[in-house]
């Protein structure tokens, strides 16, 4: 996915010079909304008090990323249908390749789990069943909403007619591969670090310098956490300042992101950083290009920021977030549509 996404990510101007963004295909839109359709058609009674919240309800924009207690509706205490249902709504917004790194976040986190319950710690904190849902609205109305959050894996989806956005969206791995069993040595970040690593060893001495916006690595990422995230800094290596094979590998490290999410869901994220901001980024890089030693890296656009970042537990905890501060939580079409047609219900 994150090959032929790689071609869309090139800016394709008119005469005008404005960028031309095709709209997201409508199948795709329909399909999510089916999705959800058929997740709120499997609640029970139960399962509907806990996962169920009006539109403008404030646990919609708030979120974290440890492990800990949440509230909402758990996989761990789904009935077979719901679970199966809640599954595809998180899959309507993924590619195959995102399916697959969701898929290897769940295993890493029950063979933590069956490790806990060895040593017998209970109730265990770390399991593939410990992820909260919350759905917010209604699939029939004009707008609405549909998180999914815990240990390494939250998603946030915000649709208003057929626009959609999915951030603030976070992934992670402890380890950052997988130890045992059927899927070992795979890392479901893996191809993320690979690509930004292609990228650094390219560049010559000066970029690197200006790619270490900071003495150190940092503890964890730095820009993307809570509601109020914070607007991208442009700091690093400027893409247009890059060779064309450079400026081909960080493209490839962008679709590799963007190519984790449903394509339609990809370009709607992008499209106002093609179009508005005509595809203007940096990169920057801090540690060394190395899986066993801290480093960190992060794609800063003026509206989204990628952030990637191995520096702690000997390298080998990793945490990446895809932050937009505008379109966080579904942004500003979601709050005109809450202020237009919600303030009278007081939502």
């Amino acid at each position: 996915m994150a090959t032929a996404f790689a071609a869309g990510l090139s800016i394709v101007t008119c005469a005008a010079g404005v960028a031309a963004i095709a709209a997201e295909p409508p199948k795709a839109a329909a399909a999510r909304r089916s999705a959800a359709e058929m997740f709120v058609r499997s609640l029970s009674d139960v399962e509907r008090g806990k996962a169920m919240r009006p539109l403008g309800h404030p646990a919609r924009t708030k979120w974290h990323f440890a492990r800990g207690e949440r509230e909402g509706l758990l996989l761990r205490d789904m009935d077979a249908d719901t679970r199966a249902a809640t599954l595809r709504l998180v899959d309507a917004c993924l590619s195959a390749s995102g399916r697959e790194q969701w898929r290897l976040i769940r295993v890493a986190e029950a063979i933590n789990g069956a490790d806990e319950k060895a040593a017998g710690i209970a109730p265990p904190t770390y399991g593939d069943d410990l992820y909260a849902v919350h759905f917010f609205g209604a699939p029939s109305d004009a707008a609405w909403a549909f998180e999914i959050e815990g240990h390494h894996f939250v998603l946030h989806a915000a649709c208003v007619g057929d626009a959609v956005t999915v951030t603030p969206m976070f992934t992670g791995s402890f380890p950052a591969e997988i130890a045992r069993g059927d899927d070992k040595g795979k890392r479901p970040l893996g191809a993320a670090v690979d690509a930004a690593f292609e990228l650094v060893r390219s560049l010559d001495d000066a970029q690197r310098k200006a790619a270490r916006i900071m003495d150190g690595t940092p503890a964890d990422v730095l820009w993307a956490v809570g509601a109020d995230a914070k607007a991208p800094e442009m700091q690093g290596v400027p893409r247009a300042s890059m060779t064309d094979a450079q400026k081909a590998l960080v493209d490839k490290l962008l679709a590799v992101h963007a190519g984790l999410l449903e394509e339609g869901v990809a370009n709607a994220q992008l499209r106002e950083w093609r179009s508005k901001h005509a595809g203007e980024l940096a990169f920057a890089f801090v540690g060394e290009d190395d899986l066993r030693k801290p480093h960190y890296y992060r794609l800063a656009t003026p509206c989204f920021t990628i952030e990637y970042g191995s520096t702690n537990a000997d390298a080998s905890h990793v945490h990446c977030v895809w932050s937009d501060p505008a379109n966080n939580f579904g942004g500003d079409a979601l709050r005109a549509h809450l202020s237009r047609e919600h303030a009278k219900d007081g939502e």
